[in-house]
């Protein structure tokens, strides 16, 4: 993992929004949140919407952490990392510090993922285990993995 100096991870701010929103369109192309919804994020969400920027304040990924209704938990409903900047351990920032930022009242973090995403192997090195495979999460053929992280 290359080190990263540069790289400051921080709350989205509604500037990064159609950034964000390009970004998601690029990496998960028909299965991008909506544009809208990153507006929702920001007011539903905002210490749980974060973002990686280098040097220049160029959005290289960003996290989407939402707390449950559930006191102790919460869900990780999306990591992306622009696709020339994958590999640098910028996810995994993310995601760890994103972790460390939530209360100590949650004890439970639960994401999905699909079953062929590399990204299930980072998960996995975090702590987080497998709790099955649902089938159609997301509709026909759109499997994904439950994964929790128990704190």
């Amino acid at each position: 993992m290359n080190n990263l100096p540069h790289i400051s991870i921080k709350a989205a701010g509604k500037h990064q929004l159609q950034a964000l929103y390009r970004l998601e369109q690029g990496l998960f192309g028909a299965h991008a949140y909506p544009d809208f919804f990153f507006r929702q994020s920001f007011d539903c969400w905002p210490s749980g919407l974060r973002v990686a920027c280098d040097e220049n304040e160029c959005l290289l990924g960003y996290i989407l952490l939402a707390r449950s209704e559930r006191v102790d938990s919460a869900w990780i409903l999306s990591v992306a990392v622009d696709s020339a900047a994958q590999g640098r351990g910028i996810g995994r920032r993310l995601i760890v510090e994103s972790l460390s930022a939530l209360p100590a009242s949650v004890t439970q973090v639960k994401l999905t993922v699909a079953p062929d995403n590399p990204a299930r192997h980072l998960y996995a090195r975090l702590g987080f285990v497998e709790q099955g495979l649902e089938a159609d999460y997301f509709g026909p053929d759109e499997d994904r993995v439950l994964m929790t992280l128990s704190r």
